[in-house]
């Protein structure tokens, strides 16, 4: 049963639902919704990024200058607060509000939900920019500085996998919910998917001119929006990697996200538009526009099961209203945003227990419960795949040149030196001529064979008295 409706904005007659301010949108609302908008100035300590629990309940908030901030969103009632004196680059909540994971200037730390320090990663330097949090693997995805992609198991503390990405500093990171396969995007404007079981990135696809500024996959993992720096924004079909259709903005993109219902939330500079319908269909108005006088937008997040948009910025954080963002219906079983607190011990038991191995993400994961009938078939075409791979690079390897101590220098320099032909050389070729005659006349009395008598010419008259036949 779905008892509940989502329901959106409508305009009257010549009105457009993108010039409807936060004010007139609060004012129509009753009261208990209309506390959900408000703003919090926090002009010395940022720019802010947010986070949110899976049940959309706690907000977690950090600022570039190292303020962190734990609360409840509706009516940010503050739950603790700590300054770590260290740049904070990134924080993300794990599996629930009980700890969470923070990116600071060297190092990566973990806290629980009091500010206390839990634990301090020190093999993720030299900095850490991104992190992504698997909460049906457990898994802690970090990407930084150097370019290298961790996966950390924060129910073992273990290290799964680490996988170079070979394209230098990523600053841009979301992860699909549907596959938990994580999304990579780089300066060379390409984006990459990867898996922890696999070396090499699963999908590579060139999306813009210039280098990518920030992505989001949809829920069902169907679509992905990508924002680059050459100032435009497309949306993508993860299931044919094809572009569905792209956007022109005033200013480069830098904060996007994708909502439960699919609406689609773009930032540039001071200003933050939201599109309905933005990832299937091209959208020529936005749904709704808001923004922020003075102030550099940062990051941009949806709430579950709320029709509200968290918005981090340079002054702080602002909290605004979009009807028919949030997914009305939910799960009580998979997040309950109404949850106990024993619910919410017992559910981190049966999520432990029911912890999905890493092995498991793939691109595909509804091929896991499947069998393979043809597996002869299967395997001759991988052992004809495998041939043509190894035939194909030994038709591309370059022959190895063995010179076996030839290429030496002195050997180079005494082979140059004998193309030259200079007057030693030529006395000496005529005297090694000389002497096998000698020898070749020598052997010749030997055998009693005389040797072959010279022609006497007009000229021998001007040899020596020695050299002249008959002499």
């Amino acid at each position: 049963l779905l008892p509940t409706e989502p329901g959106v904005l409508e305009a009257e007659g010549m009105e457009r639902t993108d010039r409807f301010s936060q004010e007139q949108v609060a004012g129509a609302v009753d009261m208990q919704t209309r506390r959900k908008a408000y703003n919090v100035s926090l002009e010395q300590l940022g720019p802010y990024r947010a986070s949110f629990t899976a049940n959309g309940r706690k907000l977690l908030l950090g600022g570039r200058k190292g303020h962190i901030a734990v609360a409840n969103w509706d009516g940010f009632n503050i739950l603790s607060e700590i300054q770590v004196q260290e740049t904070v680059r990134d924080l993300t909540f794990l599996r629930d509000s009980s700890m969470f994971a923070v990116a600071q200037q060297k190092n990566l730390y973990i806290y629980d939900a009091k500010g206390t320090e839990l634990h301090c990663m020190r093999n993720h330097r030299p900095q850490v920019n991104r992190l992504q949090f698997l909460r049906y693997h457990y898994l802690l995805a970090t990407i930084g500085s150097t370019g290298m992609l961790r996966y950390l198991d924060v129910s073992t503390g273990a290290n799964v996998a680490e996988l170079p990405t070979r394209l230098g500093e990523c600053d841009c990171m979301r992860a699909n919910p549907w596959n938990a396969v994580l999304h990579l995007g780089h300066t060379n404007g390409t984006v990459t998917l990867w898996s922890p079981n696999v070396h090499e990135p699963l999908v590579k696809m060139l999306c813009h001119k210039g280098a990518v500024s920030e992505l989001a996959v949809d829920r069902g993992g169907r679509y992905m929006a990508t924002a680059g720096r050459d100032g435009t924004l497309k949306v993508w079909d993860i299931r044919t990697f094809r572009p569905v259709h792209g956007y022109r903005t005033p200013r480069p993109v830098h904060a996007i996200d994708v909502s439960d219902r699919g609406m689609l939330a773009a930032a540039h500079g001071g200003t933050v538009q939201i599109y309905k319908d933005g990832l299937t269909a091209y959208a020529r108005t936005p749904y709704m526009t808001h923004r922020i006088p003075g102030a550099e937008i940062s990051s941009v997040r949806f709430v579950p099961f709320e029709d509200v948009l968290g918005v981090g910025h340079s002054k702080g954080y602002c909290s605004m209203l979009v009807p028919g963002a949030g997914e009305p219906n939910f799960d009580a079983f998979e997040a309950n945003p109404f949850e106990t607190k024993k619910q919410r011990r017992e559910s981190e038991v049966v999520a432990l227990l029911e912890k999905l191995p890493a092995e498991s993400i793939m691109l595909e994961p509804e091929r896991i419960n499947t069998v393979d009938r043809d597996q002869k078939e299967r395997q001759r075409e991988i052992a004809a795949d495998r041939a043509a791979r190894i035939a194909e690079i030994k038709a591309n390897k370059k022959a190895k040149r063995k010179t076996r101590g030839r290429s030496k220098a002195s050997k180079r320099a005494a082979k140059k030196e004998s193309n030259i032909i200079d007057e030693k050389r030529q006395k000496r070729a005529a005297q090694l001529e000389r002497q096998r005659e000698n020898a070749q006349a020598k052997a010749a009395r030997a055998k009693g064979i005389a040797p072959p008598v010279q022609k006497w010419s007009p000229l021998d008259r001007f040899k020596s008295p020695g050299a002249q036949p008959g002499a």
